[in-house]
């Protein structure tokens, strides 16, 4: 029999959700209700911790506002913007065997160039010419030497030799060591190596007072040739009785003397030395020395070039053997005093070899700015730069091109050919030349000064060149 049962008999159903989530009996059922709502939200908020972590986290390891900016270039990351100093100009000392009127031009044209140079400051030191060889010497010895120097050809062998000079080839830029003339560019090289920078040369010749030569030869003279018409000359002042000399000749010159024996004998002086001690026995050298002794009387050694100049410009001689430049002044000038007309004759430059009297830069094995003397020399030695000084001062260019078709100076070497100077080196150019020159000057100074006979030269040349030959 079924038996009804009141509704209050039976217990409540509860809700009691997922079994997993119920923890106890009707006490505290409040709990736990509470408890897994709790849980569920602290879930959440770890999750978007973790996100908010996550998404920042890119931006903790960026650079910092401050840090310099980096910018991509298409050739790779660049550099950091950083603010340059400018450079420091390279300063540089230029020594120069130089008269005083001569350095100043050279300080202008170096004001003027400045502008090409910037980044070079340049000090200038003037050497007096006359002592130039033994101050530069003396200062390679004690390690003062400029920088860079301005010295004669001659020397320059003996420099390197001694190891004072740093080549100078990369100052060549172009066909400039093309332009060159072997005559000068000869006396640069050594060991295949360039020594020098060439800049101007300027050789003898002999100026001619044709008034007084007419005077002493007649209306119809001509410029002596050989050394039969120098000694009618010679005789013929001597007997006119005039103190009118037969010629003009500086006393501490050797390269003077040379000049003149090259013109009356015909044959080139750069082989004086290796010719022997007997080419003043019986030889066209022999005869010109003959005169000079036997016609002292007629001859006025001059103290330098200038008073040479105004003996003959005066006509107070018939010829004098001048540099070219000094020459070029008197036949430019017009003539003053009644001297008359004055000639230049350039006779020796048709021979194989003339002393060209060159004058190069030079840079020294101590400078601490070789590339900066290097470029200051090229711009120094470019064609404007040497059309300024045969403008200025006569002295004549060392490029080739320099004497073309639209040059005034086309006439100075017309007739030459590849066997006559300027084409060809000397025949003695060796480190020892400075020496022989010092020797052979030694003897052309006592000569002048009459403190020596033609007896005494030739007695004296073979001690000469024995102390030449020890000295190679």
């Amino acid at each position: 029999m079924v038996r009804d049962t009141p509704d209050k008999a039976l217990p409540k159903k509860r809700d009691i959700g997922c079994p997993s989530c119920y923890h106890g009996g009707e006490k505290g059922s409040e709990e736990g209700w509470v408890n897994p709502v709790a849980r569920r939200k602290s879930a959440l908020w770890f999750l978007l911790l973790l996100l908010t972590v996550l998404l920042l986290s890119p931006w903790f390891s960026a650079p910092s506002p401050t840090s310099p900016e980096v910018r991509e270039s298409r050739g790779g990351p660049a550099a950091a913007a950083v603010p340059v100093a400018e450079k420091e100009p390279v300063r540089i000392r230029v020594a120069a065997a130089l008269n005083e009127q001569e350095f100043r031009f050279l300080q202008k044209q170096n004001d003027e160039s400045a502008y090409r140079h910037p980044d070079i400051v340049v000090e200038f030191i003037r050497i007096d010419p006359e002592a130039a060889y033994l101050q530069f010497r003396e200062a390679f010895r004690l390690g003062e030497a400029a920088d860079v120097m301005l010295v004669e050809n001659e020397w320059i062998k003996k420099f390197a030799a001694s190891g004072y000079l740093l080549p100078v080839d990369g100052a060549f830029m172009g066909e400039s060591l093309a332009e060159q003339f072997d005559a000068l560019s000869a006396s640069v090289k050594w060991n295949d190596y360039l020594w020098g920078v060439p800049r101007d040369f300027d050789p003898y010749v002999v100026v001619w007072n044709l008034s007084v030569l007419n005077t002493l030869l007649g209306d119809t003279a001509v410029t002596p040739q050989g050394t039969a018409q120098w000694r009618l000359l010679a005789e013929k002042s001597r007997e006119s009785g005039k103190a009118t000399a037969w010629l003009a000749i500086q006393e501490s010159d050797a390269f003077a003397w040379l000049a003149w024996l090259q013109t009356v004998t015909g044959q080139r002086s750069d082989t004086i030395w290796t010719d022997g001690p007997d080419i003043w026995n019986g030889s066209p050298r022999a005869d010109a020395m003959a005169l000079l002794d036997q016609e002292r009387q007629g001859v006025h050694y001059a103290a330098g070039d200038a008073q040479a100049a105004a003996l003959v410009a005066a006509g107070k001689a018939a010829a004098a053997v001048l540099p070219y430049s000094e020459a070029l002044k008197l036949t430019q000038k017009n003539t003053d005093k009644g001297a008359g007309a004055i000639v230049m004759d350039r006779g020796a430059w048709r021979q194989p070899f003339h002393w060209p009297r060159g004058r190069s830069f030079v840079v020294s094995s101590r400078t601490q700015a070789e590339d900066a003397a290097r470029k200051w020399i090229e711009i120094m030695t470019e064609s404007g730069m040497q059309q300024d000084n045969v403008r200025m001062f006569g002295k004549l260019p060392v490029y080739r091109s320099m004497y073309g078709p639209d040059s005034i100076r086309v006439s100075l070497f017309s007739g030459s050919s590849a066997g006559t100077f300027p084409n060809l080196p000397p025949a003695d150019d060796e480190p020892s030349l400075p020496d022989r020159l010092s020797s052979l000057l030694r003897l052309w100074s006592e000569w002048a000064g009459g403190r020596m006979t033609l007896d005494d030269w030739i007695r004296r040349w073979p001690e000469t060149s024995a102390e030449l030959q020890l000295n190679d």
